[in-house]
């Protein structure tokens, strides 16, 4: 399993509103193959979105070729960023 985090710094005043967003934009993950679950992480300023994925297919299915270094950026959503998004992952071995 391969866990995929991507961390926004947020501007001021828009937590509740990005949250609402990346909650909206995300819905449709779990019809995608090898998708796992997933959860929002809320700092002071940032966001977290956490995604789990059964392996490297799989995310690079829905991330792209970059998906170790590249993040996913939903249309729209630099409105809501300070700066670029953070990624970065880690792999559980298998059971």
């Amino acid at each position: 399993m391969i866990i995929r985090s991507s961390t926004a710094s947020v501007r001021p005043g828009m937590l509740d509103e990005f949250r609402a967003f990346i909650e909206s934009g995300t819905k449709e993950f779990r019809t995608l193959d090898g998708f796992l679950g997933d959860e929002i992480v809320v700092g002071p300023d940032t966001l977290t979105y956490v995604s789990r994925w059964r392996d490297e297919a799989a995310l690079a299915a829905y991330a792209g070729p970059g998906w170790r270094t590249e993040p996913v950026v939903l249309e729209d959503e630099d409105r809501y960023l300070v700066g670029p998004l953070r990624v970065r992952h880690d792999e559980l071995p298998g059971r």
